[in-house]
């Protein structure tokens, strides 16, 4: 029990200091020149001669595969009250979180180019690849990969499988994920995530972002500024963007706020591709949805381990009874992380069978 109590100790210390390092980390490699000289930028913040956002990104996935890894190596269910064994479903979940992580998002942009090039690790004068998050959806403007992956690959996902892409493989949503099912996160879902009518009607704000972000990345691909304006409107949509979206939005209050606010607001707010992929999943024909049945009890659980803040209890108990009830992207922002399901002590809830 001892060792319990300090790894949750150090757990938490290690949580609370993550959040500065890793903002600040993201606010120099973002804007440099608001502490130094765009010519003292690679002297100054390029530690071993690799840039920032090596370093984030190396922070950010070490929380992230430390995290998932220990859900596996534990085996017991993160999301429910009752000391029960982890599902194949959860444990396939964060597998896929900490490959992906690794692999997709460290690895590949910044590691292996390194290694295959023969260049020195340490010490590169190429630095470290810039790696753009797809969930800004202007990706999709500025290459046939981007184009590919965001308008086809991602939509043709969510048809199938829902918004599983975002608690099973999303950069943004393995953090959420992954720091959602530690003692401190669950507690930030719990108490914290926003659940009233209010917070429900502010989840538009996500299709004015998506909105914003499809004009951006319109700009982007016609350069429209040199037919009809200045070319002020670039930079200013640009700079709106990486401050207002990307930084503020994204990494202060996306982040940062995951003590006061729940692990997902910005899944849930703010990120566009998911957006894009509900209005998708709308039309989904694979009935990637959660079913209740008649072992329901009204206990609640279900809802508080939401972090997609979805009255999860609503589809499987009214006026005190039992319902076989049913939800799924036409009715709600949910990721199928599986949270609820994994969280019943009844047995109460069950993924619906894809094309069933």
């Amino acid at each position: 029990m001892s060792q319990e109590i300090k790894r949750e100790s150090t757990e938490k210390i290690f949580l609370w200091l993550f959040f500065p390092v890793i903002i600040s980390l993201y606010l120099v490699y973002k804007f440099p020149t608001l502490f130094v000289p765009i010519e003292q930028v690679s002297d100054t913040f390029y530690f071993f001669g690799k840039s920032t956002s090596f370093w984030y990104a190396t922070i950010y996935t070490a929380i992230v595969c430390y995290f998932s890894l220990m859900v596996i190596i534990r085996g017991i269910n993160p999301y429910s009250v009752v000391n029960k064994p982890i599902s194949t479903y959860q444990k396939a979940k964060f597998s896929s979180i900490f490959l992906s992580q690794l692999i997709v998002f460290y690895l590949i942009p910044f590691i292996i180019p390194t290694l295959q090039e023969g260049r020195e690790f340490f010490n590169d004068p190429y630095h470290a690849v810039n790696k753009d998050a797809y969930v800004y959806v202007y990706n999709g403007f500025t290459s046939i990969g981007g184009m590919i992956y965001i308008f086809v690959i991602v939509p043709v996902l969510a048809w199938l499988f829902g918004k599983r892409y975002c608690s099973w493989f999303c950069a943004c949503g393995n953090l959420s994920e992954s720091v959602g099912v530690s003692k401190w996160g669950q507690q930030w879902v719990r108490n914290y995530t926003p659940r009233s009518k209010i917070a429900l009607k502010l989840e538009w704000l996500q299709f004015f972002v998506l909105i914003f972000v499809l004009c951006y990345g319109l700009v982007l691909f016609l350069d429209i500024w040199q037919v009809f304006i200045s070319p002020s409107l670039k930079t200013a949509m640009q700079n709106f963007q990486i401050f207002v979206i990307d930084f503020m939005f994204g990494a202060i209050i996306g982040i940062g706020a995951y003590p006061l606010l729940g692990t997902r607001i910005w899944c849930r707010y703010g990120c566009p591709l998911a957006q894009l992929m509900k209005l998708f999943g709308k039309f989904s024909l694979s009935q990637a949805r959660i079913k209740a049945n008649l072992k329901c009890r009204g206990i609640g659980e279900c809802s508080k381990v939401c972090p997609m803040g979805i009255d999860v209890k609503s589809f499987a108990h009214l006026n005190k009874q039992p319902i076989e009830g049913i939800y799924g992207l036409t009715q709600t922002p949910c990721i199928s992380c599986g949270s609820c399901v994994a969280a019943c002590p009844t047995n109460a809830l069950e993924f619906k069978t894809i094309f069933s």
